[in-house]
């Protein structure tokens, strides 16, 4: 095998670089979002690392630039699935959001800023994102798909960070209303206490009058 060039060798490190720096802390938090590594995320590295290794193997330059192209191509695609599977990761976590809030009332949340600020990132997230999935199925150019996918995510990254940085706010309104509904459902079993008390009271008076 023939020493290889300083481009070559730069090409490389570059790799290994976007390896650690990028898809590592990606993979790292969706195995904490989602508990699983994307299989298709795997699937890209492993075809990275073959054609590095096919690189190695062989004098032939021509052989050596195109499995350096394809090491790169699958490099750019394994950072573009880890950006989809973040916001995937991201909109269930949206999905939990709701559920735990379906009946508290969010609209004071941070001086009624918290509400129209969530749902207007939440529209700009969803539209990216299909635009995103769009440019994928049209198979157009790769560096644009890369960049729609960015803006995706950073799009539903601006969503995830703001119920997260909103929960102790969300959690001080949610106690609220949990302490209203808990006294309201106290005074309505009182109330039921006394009303059937009163009843009962009554359907004695009556019995006593009869047998007496």
């Amino acid at each position: 095998m023939q020493v290889q060039s300083p481009g070559f060798n730069k090409r490389v490190n570059e790799i290994h670089d976007k390896y650690i720096s990028i898809i590592s802390p990606f993979i790292m938090q969706l195995e904490v979002l989602d508990g699983e590594f994307p299989v298709e995320i795997l699937n890209e590295i492993r075809a990275i690392f073959g054609h590095l290794s096919k690189c190695h193997l062989t004098d032939v330059d021509e052989i050596i630039e195109r499995n350096m192209q394809k090491a790169e191509s699958h490099m750019k695609r394994a950072i573009v699935d880890c950006f989809k599977y973040m916001c995937f990761a991201y909109d269930d976590k949206y999905t939990e959001f709701e559920n735990k809030y379906i009946d508290i009332d969010l609209s004071d949340v941070d001086n009624g800023d918290f509400l129209p600020l969530l749902l207007c990132k939440r529209k700009v997230a969803i539209d990216e994102l299909i635009e995103a999935k769009g440019l994928e199925l049209k198979a157009t150019n790769e560096d644009e798909i890369y960049e729609k996918f960015e803006a995706a995510f950073n799009a539903y990254a601006e969503v995830y960070n703001l119920v997260y940085d909103s929960f102790e706010k969300l959690e001080r309104v949610k106690k609220k209303a949990n302490n209203r509904e808990t006294t309201a459902n106290r005074r309505y079993r009182t109330g039921t206490i006394i009303g059937l008390g009163g009843l009962f009271v009554g359907i004695a008076g009556i019995i006593i009058g009869i047998i007496f």
